[in-house]
């Protein structure tokens, strides 16, 4: 059950936990260390280690914003993108991050095997064009 509600509230259909993250640029969305660690309900610590590593592998850059905090104070924050939380996301084995794992790998499976079923729909057309052309080729 706790399975199945986490699936449904995390998960949903399209991911609409992603919408959560304050930072927008247009379209896209950009995550501070502190949404991506409510995200994957994972501790800052851990969630800074894997950064970095994955930092220094040359994964992932992030990008510093301004802004003005409550305090009047100007300050610089780290945010990712969309790409580089998914990324992060794979290096945790929080209960979370292992869902959005396993419903990243479930869309990559799905859209493969909807590449190869067009490929193949694709080569049976050729065929039958081809096939076509040889035979209206005869009837001359």
């Amino acid at each position: 059950m706790e399975r199945n509600n986490l699936d449904n509230s995390i998960l949903g259909h399209d991911l609409a936990i992603f919408n959560r993250f304050n930072v927008t640029s247009g379209n896209n969305r950009f995550a501070t260390r502190k949404e991506i660690a409510q995200l994957y309900n994972v501790p800052r610590k851990t969630l800074s280690n894997n950064i970095n590593k994955l930092k220094k592998d040359g994964l992932i850059s992030g990008a510093k914003i301004g802004h003005t905090a409550i305090d009047g104070k100007n300050y610089n924050t780290e945010v990712f993108d969309l790409n580089e939380v998914i990324a992060i996301g794979f290096r945790l084995r929080s209960d979370t991050a292992i869902h959005i794992q396993r419903h990243a790998a479930t869309l990559l499976v799905t859209e493969m095997k909807t590449m190869i079923d067009k490929k193949r729909l694709l080569e049976i057309e050729l065929s039958y064009a081809w096939n076509k052309s040889d035979r209206d080729d005869l009837n001359y």
